[in-house]
């Protein structure tokens, strides 16, 4: 029995009346705070749900997935504790990413502590699979929001496995709109041409043939009309039919909306109600339906799991485990177009049951708040008898309070002042327990070492990953020179330079990356920021910052740098290495004022093709390894020796007398006299051997590379295996290369260039997204005269400049013409040479002919090489980040030829990366080239680049460009280049090939899966 004590000095007979109705009350509740939940059953306690979204916090769908299973564990497994993870695919659709979040899970959540999981949409349900593969076991597995089709592909052949599906209500929807209108003839399905638009005519076929649609109602598919027109036709509908509202998010003209703002559209002059099957549709214009709830699907979700548990259902068979959508559903109803269409809202519910959503319905109290009126009424007239019951009883209170009185007064006066002081001492001990409490939050969440430096008595205070980044313990770096003992002596004058800088208000915040000492002796990089205050004259006081680690970064950093100068096959230095040591040494003998002899060797293998196609390209690959250990052991010590591709070696000779050239030919020669070993087959390989030397030969590195392979090539004209060393009557071409130019200006002023165009198609779905223009010229005396020899030609004469603009301006006028003659927003890429792009009028040149022709700025992309930066590239970022924000797109050509550095990709402003055949031919055969495109590209998207693949001649080299990420394909592949007139049939016949390509979904699989893998790409929703 509760018994309510009476207070000293105050009967409670007066309180008799009230006093029994509360302690009913009051025992009520405690009854039911002790008794077991109504199934007799209880969750355990400390049971570990683990939730995990295929998408980010913010989307729509999953914030109501993830609030309806909360507010189910909440209320059916309170003592259930929901751990929940973001894959966030939708926008990061990454691998790697997943790689982590696997890493972190399985490091804070070790097998045996996770009693279920639960995944909402594919791509969690196929990461949910695998964690329970790879870690937990069979443990419970619960999924929504993923059709059953998907659902039983993914999870076939598992246990302990259920779910909700995730399904439409067509046959609810219906029957709402029969209630409302009871005279409806004719159901018009609106859809776009979408495969989800399509699928809509197969469900209500289904439907219709199960006897679940009325037999009298007729079904019609209202066309795919253009948006102004589909208008007009639902205006035009009779008052006996409705509308429902499948998948629309593009008219056939290509117009793309969110799906709310077409149905605003639509629905805006409609003469029939519009009924939708999406909850978020409510409001925009549908009149309502059975709709699919995110929320209330979530709340299926959890109390399936909540009921798991509890072991109150047990896990169904495969053949049994989906749950049906039923409770996934609500019925909505936008009571504004109810009454624009005069539709019956009372035979809605009446006939289909309470309305679950009314929207748009206007205010009125007096219905809204009915109950309230009514309970605040019984609640005032319940007031006003307590309050004569207690009006006797403050009598009474005021009479002992008047004794009281007199006496309290001193009392009270120093009670307050009193309590006056302990508020205030509390509000400062709870601030400052506050601010240390997220000071503590902040240091335990954050993955960086956090510091404070009080510069005026040089006291550090770190917190965060100290212990775990150096291994030592905070409190031992307590000072500036503690911290500075543990950076790296080659980057303490840099730190500090840096810090100086900022403190002197040089800079406004400190950034600087140096590397620090570990406990165990090893360095690790970091980066360090922060920010100083300062007193009124300007002098630091204190300062703050945080220390990120970059080593994993650095490293990476160092391994794509390595990639760029090394040959990754044989470990030689590369052409871009081999260059820049060449520049080096003619530098310092121009320096040093003596031109010490220097010669380059170009070696070429004579019958390694024939061993390569014969034997096949492993037997080539180990050959070549062989070949750069057989040249530089033959070469001796003291020379550079690189490998510049394919067969082709290059030694670099320093000093000596001048037979020394020849000498280090000879014993290269000499040392390939014995056969290679390669997989039991014996190779005789010899190889032919040109010399330039410096500076009798050429003063810089492309013109005695140039000669070296001239002499190389006589060389093997002798009968291969000879050395042979350059000579001025080598260079007769000098005069073909003449006359070439004095043909080509005469094709200029005859207008005898032609323009060809290279059409580009896009991997996602085949449709041709752009078009290169490429210039071609036949001369009446030459024929056909390749790019390759008259383009060098017409740079160094300064044709090239009055040619590039014709190119520029006749490729603008046709990338109109092929908007007007109906093919769409495509691209024109024209290609600029370093003359062009050096002319100090080159920008207002682009910027006229774009107005003159009317292309619009988006639809013009200008391709640039690598090697067109070199010696100006200060100046030539600043023109393109002019023509940039003039709208124009700027393509980086023919990446990984030249001088490939990812410094580009970050610092040129452009738009599209476009990787040269090189890495193309092999991508589909080899792992190291896929490896090599598959890390561009990666690398290229996150930089915000699109990624073109050049040169794709076949279907295998499409299927692993598109897997790989690349956005476009440009090669003979789709097309060789087509003149002008030839471009509308090309269209056409695409069209017809499209249909029979392999398309792979970008957001599914970015890059190639590493050897050993057996896990399968995750699905998307």
């Amino acid at each position: 029995m509760v018994r309510v004590p009476e207070i000293e000095g105050y009967p409670m007979a007066g309180w008799s009346i009230i006093g029994r109705p509360s302690l009913v009350l009051m025992l009520a509740l405690l009854l039911a705070a002790i008794m077991p939940a109504a199934d007799g059953r209880a969750t355990a306690p400390n049971r570990t749900v683990l939730i995990l979204h295929s998408y980010h916090q913010g989307y729509e769908w999953t914030d109501g997935q993830a609030a309806g299973i909360a507010e189910s564990l909440e209320v059916a497994a309170p003592t259930a504790m929901g751990v929940t993870y973001y894959l966030d695919w939708k926008r990061y659709p990454n691998p790697d990413g997943l790689e982590r979040l696997r890493a972190l899970i399985a490091y804070r959540h070790p097998k045996g502590t996770v009693d279920a999981v639960i995944a909402t949409d594919d791509a969690a349900l196929a990461f949910a699979l695998d964690l329970r593969r790879e870690i937990y076991g069979p443990v419970p597995l619960v999924h929504g929001g993923v059709v059953a089709a998907t659902a039983r592909r993914l999870t076939l052949g598992e246990s302990n496995v259920a779910g909700v599906e995730e399904a439409k209500d067509i046959e609810g929807t219906v029957r709402m709109a029969l209630a409302a209108n009871p005279r409806l003839k004719r159901l018009y399905l609106l859809r776009d041409r979408t495969e989800s638009g399509i699928v809509l005519d197969g469900e209500v076929a289904a439907l219709a043939a199960a006897g679940r649609i009325p037999a009298g109602l007729e079904r019609l598919v209202l066309p795919d009309l253009p948006l102004p027109q589909l208008e007009e036709r639902l205006a035009a509908l009779p008052p006996d039919s409705a509308v429902l509202l499948g998948s629309y998010a593009t008219d056939p003209n290509g117009l793309v909306l969110p799906p709310q703002q077409f149905l605003e559209l639509l629905s805006a002059g409609s003469g029939a109600p519009i009924y939708g099957l999406q909850e978020y549709l409510l409001g925009h214009g549908i009149v309502g339906g059975s709709l699919l709830s995110a929320q209330e699907h979530g709340r299926a979700v959890g109390r399936l799991v909540a009921e798991l548990l509890k072991g109150s259902a047990p896990v169904r068979p495969l053949s049994q485990q989906l749950v049906a959508a039923d409770s996934s559903f609500i019925r909505g109803i936008d009571y504004q177009q109810v009454e624009h269409h005069g539709l019956n809202l009372a035979a809605i519910a009446a006939q289909t049951g309470p309305i679950d959503r009314l929207v748009n319905k206007p205010f009125s109290f007096l219905e809204t708040y009915r109950w309230l009126v009514l309970s605040v009424g019984g609640a005032l007239l319940l007031l006003s008898g307590m309050v004569l019951l207690l009006a006797f009883a403050l009598r009474q209170r005021r009479m002992a309070e008047a004794a009281l009185q007199v006496s309290n007064q001193a009392l009270g006066e120093s009670r307050r002042e009193l309590q006056g002081k302990v508020e205030e001492l509390t509000a400062s001990k709870d601030a400052l327990r506050e601010r240390e409490r997220r000071m503590r939050l902040v240091a335990e969440s954050s993955r960086d070492i956090l510091w404070t430096w009080d510069i005026v008595n040089d006291i550090r205070v770190l917190s965060g990953r100290v212990e775990e980044l150096l291994g030592i313990d905070a409190l031992s770096i307590d000072s500036r020179r503690a911290w500075t003992d543990r950076i790296h002596p080659e980057d303490q004058a840099l730190a500090a330079e840096a810090l100086q800088r900022h403190l002197s208000g040089e800079l406004p915040d400190y950034r600087a990356e140096y590397r620090v000492r570990h406990r165990d002796g090893n360095y690790l990089w970091i980066y360090a920021t922060g920010k100083a205050t300062f007193d009124a004259g300007g002098k630091p006081t204190m300062m703050a910052g945080s220390y990120t680690d970059i080593t994993d970064q650095k490293r990476q950093q160092a391994w794509l740098d390595h990639l760029a100068h090394f040959d990754p096959l044989t470990g030689l230095p590369n052409r871009l290495t081999l260059e820049q040591h060449v520049d080096r040494l003619i530098a310092d003998n121009k320096a040093s004022g003596n031109a010490a002899p220097l010669a380059l060797l170009f070696l070429d293998m004579d019958n390694f093709k024939f061993i390569n196609d014969g034997f096949g390209h492993k037997s080539g690959d180990e050959l070549l390894m062989m070949l750069g250990l057989r040249i530089r052991k033959g070469a001796g010590d003291g020379v550079f020796l690189a490998r510049l591709g394919g067969d082709e070696f290059v030694v670099v000779v320093q000093g000596g007398d001048a037979e020394e050239p020849v000498e280090v030919a000879r014993r290269v020669e000499q040392a390939m006299a014995a056969p290679f070993l390669v997989e039991g087959q014996h190779f005789f390989v010899s190889c032919s051997v040109g010399i330039a030397r410096y500076p009798w030969d050429g003063r810089c590195f492309d013109d005695l590379l140039q000669n070296a392979d001239t002499a190389m090539y006589r060389a093997k004209d002798s009968g291969r295996g000879r050395i042979c060393t350059f000579t001025s009557d080598m260079n007769r071409n000098v005069v073909e290369r003449m006359r070439l130019l004095s043909r080509a200006r005469l094709a200029f002023e005859r207008q005898t260039f032609s323009l060809h165009y290279q059409p580009q198609v896009a991997t996602a779905d085949g449709r041709v997204r752009g078009f290169e223009a490429l210039v071609r010229w036949t001369d009446s005396e030459l024929g056909p005269v390749s790019p390759d020899r008259f383009i060098p030609v017409c740079e160094d004469s300064g044709l090239i400049v009055p040619l590039g603009f014709w190119v520029l301006e006749t490729a603008c006028i046709e990338a109109v013409g092929l908007a007007c003659r109906g093919a769409g927003e495509v691209t024109m890429s024209v290609n600029m040479s370093a003359v062009q792009l050096a002319q100090h009028d080159f920008v207002p040149r682009v910027l006229e002919i774009l107005a003159n022709t009317g292309l619009p700025p988006h639809r013009l992309e200008l391709e640039i090489t690598e090697s067109q930066m070199i010696g100006s590239l200060d100046a030539a970022i600043e023109k393109l980040n002019l023509l940039r924000r003039a709208g124009i797109h700027i393509a980086l050509d023919d990446f990984g030829t030249g001088y490939s550095s990812l410094t580009y990709l970050r610092t040129l402003p452009i738009n599209t990366l476009k990787l040269d055949k090189a890495f193309i031919n092999d991508v589909h055969r080899r792992p190291d080239a896929r490896s090599m495109v598959s890390s561009i590209s990666r690398i290229a998207h996150d930089l915000t680049r699109k990624v073109v693949a050049e040169g794709v001649e076949d279907t295998a080299q499409w299927e692993v460009l598109a897997q790989m990420g690349c956005d476009l394909i440009q090669g003979y592949f789709v097309s060789r280049p087509l003149p002008a007139d030839r471009i509308d049939a090309f269209l056409v016949a695409w069209e017809e090939r499209r249909a029979g390509l392999p398309f792979v979904r970008h957001d599914v699989v970015v890059g190639m899966p590493t050897a050993g893998t057996g896990r399968p790409p995750v699905p998307v929703s």
